[in-house]
């Protein structure tokens, strides 16, 4: 019953927002901070009543006489060092759980197609799942087992830990499929550009289309030889969409969060003319490249070797933290710095749940000894800290500032690529990029409290299926390859003329059909979340 009330809470103070979002400001944000306080306050009584029920909840008493040994398998590269982590974090295990554990990893050579089929062939216990790695349809498919009695049975303490709204949203079909990340992580796009170059010519911040265009007009004019932007230039439009869009289809759908049951055409609107336009005059102006479709360089190594002053697309805090960090060494009289999109509108709010999680496969022939080995690696501090640093004193140290420090060992930070088991109470930040990073999480948690978001993206949990509309889908995306591209990049000599024949073919594709599927899962989403 409490996560029913907290649940109808929540949407209202959603709704609030969304609402509040299409007056005058002034009055909006007053509106806002009381419908939050009020809210917000009869959530937090009630999940405190919830965790409070939760942690005197008595776990199961398992049966630990049998030694078990599970197979943890993770994405990327195993470290040089695994092993002797491996050892020292097996050591505990056996102390505390009568159990080992493998990790194995699918290198980061064909990682996708190793990972699915891993899932086929079984042999694995515990997995790293991510929404980025098509954690929705495999949960749908039936590839992890469900996860609400265990967590309830076996580790209940564990589950008092998460974020209610977090584990929420792990959800698929009803059941929890994936046990969430506990270090609450926010990804907000924006923009990071050459900070060094602004203050060298006295340019303005970026912080909107006209003042990022007055920016790369001044870079241009003082250093013509000078690059400007690679790859994904359609990023500008960010400024005016982020703040507003709740998501976007693959099919040229948007939903705005003022109403987030209405699903908008973009593609056959007005304002996409006026987008393509935009981009056009844009590249006629030499923001970038006219060979910037045949670029395949990634944008991130364009930035760091200085051939872009600005990175647009797929940008979040993490990356710039790290490039904060990385820059002090490869570019010392550089700076870097970064622009929120949502910030002033308060989008800002935590990432999906399931962007760094971790299941139990339906294979798994001792569900229960996997689910308290992840509770284990998880919140247990010293086991905690083994799989995300190693052993202390060999493969790092701590300064006197709680940072961490390596010790050029074979084993590095995050050694074991174990995203999801990443605790707040015990992380340390990978020097003052790290520390950076932490600082703009606790900024935007402020930000998200004061304008009364929802403390989780509302918007990401959402997993289409596009099964019964696969052959449609390929036949867009191939559309979208070949004449929406160009658009985006502004390579094309008619505006007008090249929208029309995009348009023309992509209704030949089977747009509809594929924009029909989309839009019933949403809705059945809106219906499932409260979300209105």
């Amino acid at each position: 019953m409490r996560k029913k009330v907290v649940s109808v809470l929540l949407t209202a103070a959603m709704t609030a927002t969304m609402l509040a979002g299409c007056g005058n400001k002034q009055t909006a944000d007053s509106q806002l901070g009381e419908s939050y306080e009020e809210t917000m306050a009869a959530v937090q009584s009630e999940e405190a009543a919830t965790k409070e029920t939760e942690t005197t909840a008595q776990a199961k008493e398992l049966d630990y006489s049998e030694r078990v040994d599970l197979v943890f398998y993770l994405l990327g590269d195993a470290p040089a060092g695994l092993d002797r982590v491996e050892d020292k974090i097996n050591e505990i295990l056996l102390e505390k759980a009568n159990a080992t554990v493998d990790f194995q990893f699918s290198t980061w050579t064909d990682w996708g197609e190793k990972y699915k089929l891993q899932l086929t062939t079984g042999g694995v216990d515990l997995i790293y799942t991510a929404s980025w790695n098509n954690f929705g349809q495999l949960a749908q498919s039936g590839a992890f087992l469900p996860l609400d009695d265990l967590l309830d049975q076996v580790s209940p303490d564990y589950k008092a830990q998460i974020d209610p709204a977090a584990l929420e949203g792990c959800r698929v079909n009803g059941k929890i499929m994936t046990i969430p990340c506990l270090w609450k992580q926010y990804t907000p796009a924006g923009i990071e550009y050459r900070e060094d170059l602004r203050e060298k010519y006295d340019l303005p911040v970026p912080d909107s289309i006209e003042n990022l265009e007055a920016y790369l007009k001044g870079i241009q004019e003082k250093d013509p030889s000078q690059g400007l932007l690679a790859q994904n230039p359609q990023g500008i439009l960010a400024y005016e969409d982020d703040p507003v869009v709740g998501i976007e289809s693959g099919y040229g759908q948007r939903v705005k969060m003022a109403d987030p049951t209405k699903v908008e055409d973009y593609w056959f609107s007005d304002e996409f003319v006026e987008d393509m336009k935009l981009l056009k005059d844009w590249a006629d102006k030499g923001y970038w490249s006219r060979s910037i479709l045949s670029n395949t360089t990634d944008a991130g190594e364009q930035y760091d070797n200085g051939q872009c002053v600005a990175l647009v697309f797929g940008m979040n805090p993490n990356k710039y933290a790290t490039r904060v960090e990385t820059w002090k060494a490869d570019h010392p009289d550089w700076k870097t710095a970064y622009f929120t999109f949502g910030e002033a509108a308060g989008k800002v709010w935590s990432t999906t749940p399931t962007a760094d999680a971790t299941a139990i496969t339906k294979d798994c022939k001792n569900p229960e000894r996997a689910m308290k080995v992840l509770e284990l690696l998880a919140t247990d501090k010293d086991l905690n800290l083994l799989t995300q640093y190693g052993i202390e004193g060999e493969d790092y140290e701590v300064t006197s500032d709680g940072l961490y420090q390596s010790l050029n060992s074979d084993f590095g930070y995050e050694g074991l690529n174990a995203w999801s088991l990443r605790n707040p109470e015990y992380k340390l930040p990978n020097g003052e990029g790290g520390k950076l990073l932490q600082e703009m999480f606790d900024n935007y948690g402020k930000i998200c409290e004061e304008k009364g978001m929802p403390s989780v993206d509302p918007y990401s949990g959402f997993s289409e299926d596009y099964s019964a509309y696969s052959a449609e889908k390929a036949a867009i995306d191939d559309v979208v390859s070949e004449y929406l591209r160009p658009l985006q990049n502004g390579l094309v000599d008619d505006v007008d003329a090249a929208v029309e024949t995009f348009r023309e073919k992509v209704k030949a594709a089977g747009l509809d059909s594929a924009r029909e599927g989309w839009a019933a899962q949403w809705q059945t989403y809106c219906e499932e979340t409260g979300l209105k």
